[in-house]
């Protein structure tokens, strides 16, 4: 950490020396749907992963299972699932939610649905646009539940019956994460109106917005029962800490900025004395936490805190000679955080203004009779907030997901653009890419080397799951056809005039794999069998259509170079 701290007090700067991090170790890994990924959540003790993807499946699966089987589904919407949430960490179902309007309820042992509610319906209901209900936020406990999304509004509803008991309506923009304490009494709501809301579900209003974030607030993380102590993370890519343990008023707490991302941050998870963030990148970053228990903001000698709304000026010192006195016993036990770490809570909470000298007004008349000279004193100079952590403690690389394709006439060869804006083109007979342009526009790279002749349509691509996956339709696959010798695919091989033969070859290729798969599990042979006659078929070789036409030569020649 390259941050400048004078206090021996500080909470950030340890003078014990920390041990080196732990190291983060891949366990298991399963390909568990044919869309992204929008949600993962643990379940049943840690025992149980379950995910939610873009195929309209929740899936359930166990890694640490004895019998390890493939995730298995357990839920089905009829549109993309965003998210998911537990109601205990020994609880045996789910909720999920989705753009089908839907917060269904799954039994994560197979027992099928529990409950679905129909957001879409209640949306109905109260005269609004029915297709505003999609589900993007999701929290729920045993005795509540809280689904929020584009229409700005909180729902509260009753996990067991599906009925709603409450609605809040405050947020101005889109609702993206949602928190409920132990006991159901108050929820917390990020939203991309920039601020986080907690309300009051007894009381059935608004209790606080906080504004500590200048972006769009994505995610919301907290382990403490009352939501005292609560992570948040915006579109900026900052990450802050708020605790407000042993405060009256949430305009009392702390905030601090613990580390800034690149770009936004999505998804945000604590774990011990970590967080992990996870953005559009590849990789997800670990940081090392801020502790704030017993801690307070540092304030300079000379210093004095205010309110900007007079109406509810409530300050905790009398006066600003206060400041200049020794400070009494109960705050030399706590730890100081400098205030370039601190963000401003709430628009009525404190802040930290210089001490401004008495200037006075030019409107007065000081003589006799006039009015006594007023106090100017300036506003809060708006400060650059620096980040407590500079550096994530450590990183879990990934690899970047194809995100786009273009299909090029000849129907062999794609190009594709990655998360990280690099476009490769793949050869689909080759099974694998043959050359890379770099970070350019994937348009200009196909009006470089496209084709005029054109090949009729065999397969169908996609790259949904990030990598380049390809389907042989069934009323098309055997359309496309193409001479041998106008493959290109630098085997050396000349084809004389009269030895021109039509290489269909998505029919060679389904065809003669299929045969000689049949042929080597009936000879016991090994895979590599079927291995070399795939690489001889996509070398472009010519060959009968028929395995069956092949003289007993072909064959004799082809057994001894297997």
């Amino acid at each position: 950490m390259n941050t400048d701290v004078s206090s021996t007090r500080s909470p950030i700067t340890d003078d014990v020396k920390r041990p080196p991090a732990p190291a983060t170790t891949l366990r298991n890994q399963a390909q568990a749907h044919t869309h992204w990924i929008n949600d993962i959540a643990l379940a049943q003790s840690n025992q149980a992963l379950v995910s939610a993807s873009s195929d309209i499946t929740v899936k359930v699966w166990r890694p640490a299972a004895h019998d390890l089987l493939p995730p298995q589904p357990v839920g089905l919407h009829t549109d993309y699932v965003k998210v998911l949430a537990v109601p205990e960490p020994n609880a045996d179902w789910i909720a999920s939610g989705g753009l089908d309007r839907k917060v269904c309820l799954w039994d994560l042992t197979g027992a099928g649905q529990k409950l679905s509610i129909d957001v879409g319906e209640d949306e109905g209901v109260a005269g609004l646009n029915r297709d505003k209900g999609s589900v993007y936020a999701l929290d729920v406990t045993p005795s509540i539940l809280a689904s929020g999304g584009p229409q700005s509004t909180v729902r509260v509803w009753d996990p067991k019956t599906g009925k709603r008991i409450t609605k809040f309506v405050g947020h101005t923009d889109n609702i993206r994460d949602i928190l409920i304490s132990e006991d159901g009494s108050t929820i917390l709501t990020a939203s991309s109106d920039q601020t986080v809301k907690v309300w009051s579900v007894t009381a059935g209003r608004c209790m606080h917005t906080l504004t500590m974030h200048d972006a769009s607030v994505w995610s919301l993380w907290s382990t403490d029962p009352n939501l005292s102590v609560f992570y948040s993370s915006d579109r900026s890519g900052l990450v802050a800490k708020t605790d407000t343990r042993d405060c009256v008023d949430y305009d009392e707490g702390l905030s601090v900025a613990v580390c800034q991302e690149h770009e936004g941050v999505h998804k945000l998870v604590g774990a011990g004395e970590y967080l992990w963030t996870a953005t559009s990148r590849p990789s997800i970053n670990r940081w090392l936490d801020v502790d704030t228990s017993n801690a307070e903001a540092e304030v300079p000698e000379g210093w004095k805190q205010n309110r900007m709304s007079v109406s509810t000026v409530r300050t905790r010192m009398t006066s600003t000679t206060s400041f200049t006195q020794p400070q009494s016993q109960q705050s030399l036990h706590k730890k100081q955080i400098p205030n370039k770490h601190v963000l401003r809570l709430s628009n009525t909470a404190f802040f930290l203004a210089a001490p401004s000298p008495i200037v006075p007004d030019p409107d007065t008349n000081t003589e006799r009779g006039g009015r006594r000279p007023t106090v100017q004193v300036s506003e809060p100079e708006s400060q650059r907030v620096v980040p407590v952590r500079h550096q994530p403690d450590s990183s879990i690389e990934g690899q970047n997901g194809l995100i786009k394709h273009i299909l090029l006439n000849d129907r062999k060869r794609v190009l594709t653009v990655d998360t990280a804006g690099e476009v490769i083109m793949w050869d689909l007979l080759k099974c694998g890419p043959i050359k890379s342009f770099g970070k350019r526009h994937i348009e200009d790279v196909q009006e470089e080397i496209n084709t005029m002749e054109v090949v009729s349509n065999w397969c169908s691509i996609d790259t949904r799951t990030g990598s380049l996956a390809i389907t042989l339709e069934e009323n098309s696959c055997f359309d496309a056809e193409m001479y041998a010798d106008e493959l290109d695919n630098g085997n050396g091989v000349e084809y004389k005039d009269d030895q021109r033969s039509e290489f269909f070859y998505t029919v060679c290729v389904a065809h003669e794999i299929l045969t000689i798969i049949s042929q080597s599990r009936q000879m016991g042979s090994e895979i590599s069998v079927c291995k070399y006659h795939y690489r001889r078929i996509i070398a472009g070789s010519s060959f009968p259509s028929s395995s069956s036409q092949r003289t007993s030569e072909q064959k004799t020649r082809e057994d001894q170079r297997t």
